[in-house]
């Protein structure tokens, strides 16, 4: 069966953001082409988490959902939670594993120090 991953980012108003998000998705499809991956929003951009889950629900019972966020604040915690549990209502056969945020990654550190050698 294929794997069905859902990427969530907050969203922004900033449409330059969202499309850097959505090429990250991108990549990660490239990365593993025999998935299907796609994105959502929190909010301030479409597609909205629920109609990503209604999307994907209609061809797949075992959603993945990861999270793109850095640290496990109130959406992570809450908001993210609530609007998963409001779709198992109305889908109550479509299973839905949620991964952690990024958080304290090691890996990240690597990046940080990329990223200051390039500061000006």
């Amino acid at each position: 069966m294929k794997k069905h991953v859902l990427i969530i980012s907050h969203g922004s108003r900033d449409a330059l953001a969202n499309a850097d998000f959505k090429k990250l998705v991108q990549l990660y499809q490239r990365k593993h082409s025999n998935w299907a991956v796609t994105h959502a929003f929190l909010e301030m951009a479409e597609p909205t988490i629920p109609q990503a889950l209604t999307s994907l629900a209609s061809k797949t019972n075992e959603i993945e959902v990861l999270l793109l966020f850095l640290f496990a604040a109130r959406h992570v915690k809450e908001h993210v939670p609530e609007i998963i549990s409001d779709f198992r209502k109305d889908h109550p056969h479509v299973k839905i594993k949620l991964g952690k945020p990024i958080g304290p990654e090691p890996k990240l550190l690597k990046i940080l120090d990329e990223r200051l050698k390039k500061a000006r």
